[in-house]
This record gives C-alpha cells, structure tokens and sequence, in this order.
C-alpha cells in the first residue's frame, strides 16, 4: 500500500466512525470517467455564493444587530448556518483553491496569492461540467488565467483580481457598482438554462478593500459605525445582501428554488481592529480566519438548522459533490458535510487546520494552527505560541498557553500532527520539534 493510502487511513482512524465510513465510501465513488447519463438522472442544480475578506460577525443572524442583511438572514432561515467555518489559509488565492479543489494549499502549491492553480483534477466545477452541468464562474478568480478562465467553465466572467468596485455601464456608460452587473450575469445564466442542471458560481470582489459602497447603503448606517472605513465595509456587505436577495427571488419565482443548492461564504474575513499584524488579513484568529458559511440543500438541510461543529473551506468541494448525487474524490482533504447538514451531528470529525503565512513575502514566519470545539492553538515560527479558549467571552484575547493543564496542550499537538501528516505539510512537525512537541 502506497504512503499516502496509509496515511488517510490513519487519519480517518481519528475522526468519528459515521464521518470515517464517509470519507472511505467517497473514495470508492471517485469520480473517474463520469458519464453524461448522471446530468439526465440528476436534476439539482447550484448557486455558489462566495464574497472576498468578509468576516463571519458582518451578518445580523450571526448577532451584529447593527446590521441590515436580510436577504442572508432569510437564506439562513431557510437553510443551515455554519458558525465555525474556518479557512484553509485566511488569504485569497490559497482558499479559493481549497473551495474549488477540496484540497490544502501547500498540497498544491497555492499558499501564496497569485500562484495559479495547476490541478484542476479534482475540481468541483471540472466533475460537474463533464456530467453535462452547464457552468459559469461570475466575479474575481485570482486563481490563473482571469481572462479566459479554466477549459471547463461554459459561460465565463471572470478576472483575475484588483478590478475596481464600480464599472461602467455598457449601454448607458454611467457608473454601476459591479456586483449589480455580476448578479444581472447570473440571473440571465440562470433564467437561460433553467431547464438543465447547472452551476453557477458568483464570486463577488466587496467587501474587499479598497472600500467603496454606493451612497444609499452608506446612509443606512450612518451614525451607528464611528470609523469610516468600517462604516463603509458593511454599507458593502449590505449592497452584496441586496444581490444575493435578488438571485434568490428569482430562484422562487421561476420555480427553481426547490431543486438549487445554494452555498454563501467568504475566502478570509477582516483584521479590524488590528492585531499585531497589521494586514487585512493573514491571521489565525477568528477575525480573519472564521468565515460565513450558510447551506440550503432542498431535502437535505432543514429550515433554521444552526451547526456550531468546526468545518473547512476544503470540505465544500466534497459536500457539492455529494449532495448533487457525485463520488468525491479520494485524493482530497475535505469531507462532505451532507451528514451534518442533515442534522446527524453524530461522529462528525472534532477539529480543522489552518495554515498560515502572516507577513507577506516573508517565509521565515510561517504559523500552523488547530481548531477543536474548545480551543485554538497557534504555532508561529517567530512568536510564542498561543491558545485561546473558544468559549471566552472574548475571542482571541485571552492567551492560555502554559496556563492551562498540559494535557490539553498534549492532545492539541498530538492532532496538529495528524493534520500535517495528512496533508503532507512538513512545517508541522518543525513546528511541533521547537515546541516540544509530544
């Protein structure tokens, strides 16, 4: 047996027997050579959400009652919401990989912004247009080519990264925020083949910095954000609000809401307040590392489901594939959520990793991270090591570590070591030697 081999098998000996028993039947369900007779018998389509450095807490169902986004409120109360969705690596082109690939950043050389993705082989959009899906990719790519995009997309408008917020109007050339045109895209590609499955996936740039909203959703929330800049971060997110709202009013009044899938989430979310590392992003605490993620499945999820057990951005290409009706891959790293999302909470696995690269262009400080229900664990090649305890009141402030029984640290190591081994990621275990790893 190959070294690979072995190593899932001792990973998924880790988790849970019902989340291990799906992992292994996902291995043999593979999607090698699928046939177009999947598309006639598989009527369910895909509406993939996805905005760029949005934080988990800039939506009202997650308890800011400072803001307005109903459009997300009423998916969430429709469908499942995630609380503890963690990024593979809390920066764009690194995560974006893992949600189209299933797959850890280092496994395949994207742990970096701007390093295009080379394997597409396991690619949730590659398996689903070779079925016969129709597929669009809408909004930034940052993955590669953003001109032509990938062979697989039918229907592309992508770019690569750095497009201004607002555009102009092709018939009228007066300004227009791009995620209005974005959303117009997919709602035409959706209305156009609403009749086959397809997969559309709208990939909106706000809230993204540079901070930009149309002065109606600035004035909703003046006076109630004192900084400017963060005033003008969720006059964003609601403006990306109103589009979601206007993609899910068309899937109800074309009929297609019963049989779509719909997926919201983030690539990274907002360093605000700073930190010591004073990036946008690029951190392991839940200000830039803990995402969005809400889940309707028709038949699958249940309305008003809220699941508070750690997830990965990897583990939205395996679920995709799953609730569709596909084999996942078995070269991956992801697991697919259907059976939490269906409320069988049981044997779910108990924690995520994160990698990390802090300061930008500087590989000397590279950090690694674990996320169990109860705690986070930091592990930076420069810094002293950090452990938060998730149930504080305040996330991320209190350090713990040396403080707390060594037991706790033991097992916390003793899972950041199965996770580098499982996905071959080598500074783990440099990481581990230089703290005393058991």
């Amino acid at each position: 047996m190959k070294k690979t081999e072995v190593t899932r098998r001792n990973f998924l000996k880790s988790l849970s027997a019902v989340a291990a028993l799906s992992a292994i039947a996902a291995v043999s369900g593979c999607m090698s050579g699928v046939s177009a007779n999947v598309r006639k018998k598989n009527k369910q389509n895909i509406l993939f959400i996805m905005t760029d450095q949005q934080r988990r807490d800039t939506i009202r169902c997650y308890g800011n009652d400072k803001v307005q986004t109903p459009a997300l409120d009423s998916l969430a109360r429709s469908g499942a919401r995630l609380t503890s969705c963690y990024t593979t690596q809390p920066v764009c082109t690194p995560c974006r990989s893992s949600i189209i690939t299933g797959k850890f950043p280092t496994a395949i050389d994207t742990w970096e912004n701007k390093r295009p993705l080379k394997d597409h082989s396991t690619s949730w959009l590659r398996i689903l247009g070779e079925a016969g899906y129709k597929t669009c990719y809408i909004g930034k790519w940052h993955l590669g080519d953003g001109d032509k995009g990938p062979d697989y997309i039918d229907d592309w408008h992508g770019y690569e990264t750095g497009w201004p917020h607002w555009m102009k109007d092709p018939k009228t050339n007066a300004k227009r925020y791009r995620p209005d045109e974005e959303s117009d895209y997919a709602i035409n590609f959706m209305k156009k083949h609403k009749d086959v499955p397809f997969a559309c996936f709208v990939s909106y740039y706000p809230p993204h910095t540079k901070k930009i909203a149309p002065e109606e959703n600035m004035k909703l929330y003046d006076g109630v954000f004192k900084n400017r800049g963060q005033h003008m971060y969720h006059a964003m997110v609601n403006r990306i609000d109103w589009n979601v709202g206007r993609m899910l009013k068309f899937l109800d009044e074309s009929g297609l809401a019963d049989n779509t899938i719909v997926v919201f989430t983030s690539d990274h979310g907002e360093n605000y307040p700073h930190r010591w590392n004073k990036h946008h992003k690029r951190l392991c605490y839940d200000q830039s590392a803990n995402v969005p993620l809400i889940v309707r499945a028709p038949g699958v999820t249940k309305p008003g489901t809220v699941l508070t057990q750690p997830v990965s951005s990897a583990d939205l290409c395996p679920t995709i594939l799953d609730l569709l009706g596909f084999g996942v891959p078995g070269e991956i790293h992801g697991l697919s959520m259907r059976p939490l999302l269906s409320g069988n909470v049981k044997g779910w696995r108990e924690d995520v990793f994160i990698q990390n690269r802090p300061i930008k262009f500087k590989d000397e400080m590279m950090e690694r991270c674990i996320v169990t229900d109860r705690w986070k664990l930091i592990l930076n090649q420069k810094r002293p090591p950090e452990l938060y305890d998730r149930r504080a009141k305040v996330k991320d402030s209190d350090n713990l570590y040396g403080k707390v029984d060594q037991e706790i640290v033991d097992d916390l190591f003793e899972r950041l070591s199965r996770w580098g081994k499982f996905v071959s990621d080598s500074l783990v275990d440099e990481l581990l030697t230089k703290y005393k790893s058991v």
